[in-house]
């Protein structure tokens, strides 16, 4: 079943104009033909086209329904890649695995300065898509390390910090418990400063690793989304 993305299906009642191109030209949809659209948010729509038209196709909703999380949910702070195809194959990946938020931290040693928000909420919806998670992960602008250590998300009740510098960190999967909101933190490839993971401490995080192995920093973020969901059986 293929799901259209709209924010908000009872205001406009018209795709975009890719969502539109794709019913109308690719898939031959027709006014009277049924459709289904999601609104990132939980709720999941039937719908009936009313205007056929590839650049702005109109519909109107015969069909609500709106599902609640049902679980904890995991929020992954990650460096941004210095191949940016990397780092949108982390954000695909991990919104695949039903990753609530994704912020990019700029740190003392991320190489990439700038990045194409646009491009990744683009990935975010297309994975929310195919995975039929409902819920589209929230993607967040490049912040300062600094910034984001004090920020709210600091507040999360669960917090851990990936750093495999003193070789003293439990790994991930030994201390994560089930049914409690997540942040996870991982560095560049450089990793994070000891000043960085010694910040991120003082606000109650706990530095861990994600196995014996050297990872790239997207391989980090998808093993750290992926324990959480075996921890929480999902």
């Amino acid at each position: 079943m293929n799901y259209y993305y709209h924010p908000n299906p009872t205001s406009d009642a018209i795709l975009s104009g890719e969502e539109s191109a794709h019913a109308i030209k690719v898939l031959r949809k027709k006014v009277g033909d049924q459709i289904h659209i999601m609104d990132g948010v939980g709720g999941k729509y039937v719908a009936e086209i009313t205007e056929a038209n590839f650049r702005k196709c109109g519909f109107r909703i015969v069909e609500e329904e709106h599902l609640a999380r049902s679980h904890a949910q995991v929020h992954i702070a990650i460096a941004p890649t210095k191949n940016i195809d990397r780092l949108e194959w982390f954000v695909e990946k991990a919104c695949e695995l039903g990753t609530a938020q994704i912020s990019i931290l700029l740190t003392k040693r991320t190489e990439r300065k700038k990045m194409n928000l646009e491009r990744l909420e683009k990935k975010a919806i297309s994975a929310m898509k195919q995975s039929k998670n409902f819920w589209k992960c929230q993607i967040g602008e490049l912040t300062n390390y600094g910034n984001f250590i004090n920020s709210s998300s600091l507040q999360t009740p669960q917090r851990f910090i990936a750093y495999v510098e003193t070789g003293q960190e439990v790994a991930l999967h030994k201390l994560i418990k089930p049914n409690i909101d997540t942040l996870i933190m991982i560095g560049p490839e450089g990793d994070f400063t000891p000043e960085e993971v010694q910040a991120a401490e003082a606000k109650g995080a706990t530095a861990i690793h994600l196995g014996n192995s050297i990872l790239r920093t997207e391989t980090a973020g998808i093993i750290a989304a992926h324990t959480f969901n075996l921890a929480n059986e999902l």
